[in-house]
């Protein structure tokens, strides 16, 4: 089973160190009411896929037009969390990655700039892959 397309197709990547250590990554959406909306729906279909497997990877794949997606893969299940990444995000993702450890949320152009909702509304889903 493949669970696709719920994020806006045209959206940027974004990735910001919480407390200096920990990648938090996710679509840049325009309105905070559009970015909380795309949470909420993340985190239910997060919800969905433990259901099902309680053990992920994490997954890179290349895309036709040369950027790279983010794939969960568990046990018969997999779900696309992010798309578009270009190739420097995804090498700075995964030098942050590397403690095995992110923040999956979404990002909204504020009036201070970029914020983010798992700062700003606590929504997003940790990601921890143990080492």
């Amino acid at each position: 089973m493949v669970i696709d397309h719920f994020l806006p197709g045209g959206a940027e990547v974004a990735l910001v160190m919480l407390g200096g250590k920990i990648p938090a990554i996710g679509p840049l959406i325009g309105t905070r009411q559009e970015a909380v909306r795309i949470a909420r729906c993340f985190m239910e279909k997060i919800d969905a896929l433990t259901d099902r497997s309680r053990s992920f990877q994490i997954v890179t794949a290349r895309q036709s037009d040369g950027r790279y997606a983010l794939l969960l893969e568990g046990e018969g299940v997999v779900m696309k969390v992010l798309h578009n990444i270009d190739e420097l995000l995804l090498w700075r993702f995964r030098k942050a990655f590397r403690r095995g450890l992110f923040i999956l949320t979404v990002f909204f152009k504020g009036e201070a700039g970029m914020e983010c909702l798992a700062v700003t509304e606590g929504l997003g889903a940790v990601i921890y892959t143990p080492g």
